[in-house]
């Protein structure tokens, strides 16, 4: 930190955990948000999407010390009417937001700048070598291919840019020009970026935040 700027914060944890502590989830979301998780075929679908649009508000709370339901979460990609893109809070448009979720977990993350969280849950197949191609620089695929759990290792550099996507940094389309630095070997920070990196449930879920300034990250359980 410098200036004794007040880090922002990340949250994660199990989708269950979170809804928990959530209360009410329609005391807090708005009806579009409402009905986006209402039109989710999946029961486990609605749950994450409750969950992580829940969060999002509990991180901003607790960097802006608001109550997390005084605080709207609206999404608009610029480009159409439809409600989805990077998500902003309408009460305060200069803090960055960001929210994520797999399967069973969410996370989110609030600071005073651009941030973005992305989280992926981790299994034993092997990375598609397509996809790795797409994604992955020359550096990377070696060390996928060495190392001792392939898609855990491909994973944790897939979050790391996805966040960095999430911050504008970089887009998908060509994230195998987004050259950091394998996981465990150097620094986390790409180009003024600060990657904070996390995993839970015994490395089953693998995440990281981006942000320009320090994180705090809790995991909720």
């Amino acid at each position: 930190m410098t200036g004794g700027a007040p880090a922002g914060v990340a949250l994660a944890g199990p989708t269950a955990a979170v809804l928990a502590r959530a209360g009410d989830v329609r005391e807090l979301l708005t009806r579009t948000e409402l009905a986006r998780a209402g039109a989710l075929r999946s029961a486990g679908d609605r749950d994450d999407f409750l969950a992580a649009h829940a969060l999002v508000r509990l991180c901003a709370g607790r960097l802006l010390g608001r109550p997390a339901h005084s605080l709207t979460v609206v999404q608009s990609c610029g480009r159409c009417p439809r409600p989805h893109g990077r998500p902003r809070l309408a009460e305060a448009p200069g803090t960055g937001v960001s929210l994520a979720h797999t399967p069973g977990w969410v996370a989110a993350a609030a600071a005073s700048g651009p941030v973005g969280v992305d989280l992926e849950t981790v299994d034993d197949r092997p990375p598609d070598p397509r996809t790795t191609a797409l994604a992955c620089t020359r550096e990377e695929r070696a060390a996928l291919a060495a190392a001792d759990h392939p898609q855990r290792a491909f994973l944790r550099q897939w979050v790391r840019k996805e966040s960095l996507v999430k911050v504008g940094a970089g887009t998908l389309d060509e994230a195998a020009r987004l050259d950091l630095p394998v996981y465990g070997r150097a620094p986390a920070r790409w180009r003024g970026w600060r990657l904070l990196d996390w995993d839970a449930e015994g490395e089953r879920v693998v995440g990281c935040v981006a942000a320009r300034e320090e994180m705090r990250l809790r995991l909720l359980g």
